[in-house]
């Protein structure tokens, strides 16, 4: 055993150096390899890195295809419209970009179904093709109000065209992203007379006016219709094809109507048993005479939550675009309207003053009578209804990521 043990000293101390030599080459590999798996590993990470970023930016290009298309679509767009010149035509297709990838995507200068627009940013690589929406027959889908519940929905009769805006983007490293959008106008709110209510109604004054009549153009809608009665009294004037319907089943969802548009109000208030004089959102310019439309060319969008009470106008109120309540409204005194009135209460107008509403009023109340009177006109206009909706920027219904 001594002598072993001997033998491996012996050899150890003759082979130190050796042994140094081997274990510094050993240590030199491990970390060659350790570098190499780190490069490795760095070089991975820049691909994803790269990868991703080229993601993102042909994701935000195809982004911008598809809003550059809506925002052409809609109806007094600042920037190079985009019009649809043949809204019952299946085949209308219109693309945006540069000629080479349009053609790619199937335009044909011949072909009279197919229009051509330039990017609104030229700098950004994207191509847009824009065409109808259609049913698994080939007829025009459109979105609005069919069952005249002022729910819309898609349907083939009512309404606007509903949009299939579908946008791919490029990056200069070859990578691309397409997105798809289905998007239409909104359509116009839900008008079936001068005077919608589901209350009783009272309509009373010689100087009263209901006029379903269209003052803006050739509908010719009734002038009342109301769910429960109509009471007239003292010889008020009523205008319509035919001028009242009580006891209609027509059922519109006043409260569903101001939903979808308060979010996007340009005044919003919360008012309880509140009165407001002189209030101005917008300024009618008066017709020829009280009985005559008046104009307007503002679109606000103005609501008030009464948390069930009501709001009441005093003093010379105006506006124009959509009046919402939710809640009762009371008028007395001079006031001024040009568009849509929609309130889920009770509407009241009574005392001194002219009170001038162009467009049409929809109650909700089911409880409170809804009472027009002293001096007051309600004139059908179709263009101040249609004036509130059309300028709006498109809804979207649907969108999606398209994988290849």
């Amino acid at each position: 055993m001594n002598r072993l043990i001997s033998f491996v000293k012996t050899f150890c101390n003759k082979n130190e150096e050796g042994a140094a030599l081997i274990t510094g080459l050993l240590l030199v590999l491990v970390l060659t390899i350790l570098g190499m798996a780190a490069m490795a590993t760095t070089v991975m990470e820049l691909k994803i890195t790269s990868n991703d970023r080229s993601s993102k930016r042909v994701f935000y290009l195809a982004e911008a295809g598809i809003e550059d298309g809506r925002s052409r679509l809609q109806v007094g767009a600042s920037s190079s419209p985009i019009y649809d010149t043949q809204p019952t035509n299946a085949s209308w297709t219109a693309f945006i970009g540069n000629d080479l990838k349009i053609q790619g995507k199937g335009y044909g200068s011949s072909n009279s179904s197919h229009s051509r627009y330039d990017r609104i940013n030229s700098s950004l690589d994207y191509v847009v093709t824009i065409s109808h929406k259609l049913d698994a027959s080939g007829n025009i889908l459109k979105w609005g109000d069919s069952s005249g519940d002022g729910i819309p929905e898609e349907n083939t009769t009512t309404g606007r065209n509903i949009y299939i805006i579908t946008s791919e983007g490029y990056s200069s490293d070859g990578a691309s992203k397409t997105l798809r959008v289905e998007a239409s106008p909104v359509p116009d709110i839900t008008v079936p007379a001068a005077l919608y209510t589901k209350a009783d109604t009272t309509i009373q004054g010689n100087s009263t006016y209901v006029v379903g009549l269209d003052k803006c153009g050739t509908t010719a809608l009734p002038g009342i219709i109301s769910m429960l009665g109509v009471t007239q009294n003292g010889m008020p004037h009523i205008d319509g094809s035919p001028p009242v319907i009580a006891n209609s089943t027509q059922n519109i969802n006043i409260q569903y109507m101001i939903d979808q548009f308060k979010g996007n109000s340009n005044y919003s208030y919360n008012v309880n048993s509140s009165t407001l004089t002189g209030m101005s959102w917008g300024s009618p310019a008066p017709g020829a005479s009280p009985q005559d439309a008046t104009t307007c060319n503002d679109h606000n969008v103005v609501y008030f939550n009464t948390d069930s009470t009501y709001v009441k106008f005093m003093g010379g109120s105006t506006g124009c675009g959509l009046l919402l309540v939710e809640g009762d409204l009371h008028v007395s005194g001079g006031f001024t309207w040009y568009g849509a009135v929609l309130v889920t209460g009770s509407i009241v107008f009574s005392g001194g003053g002219e009170k001038n509403v162009t467009g049409a009023m929809l109650a909700g109340g089911t409880v409170s009578a809804d009472l027009v009177s002293g001096d007051a006109n309600l004139l059908y206009c179709s263009e101040a209804i249609s004036k509130q909706t059309s300028y709006r920027p498109l809804k979207v219904h649907r969108w999606a990521e398209i994988f290849s």
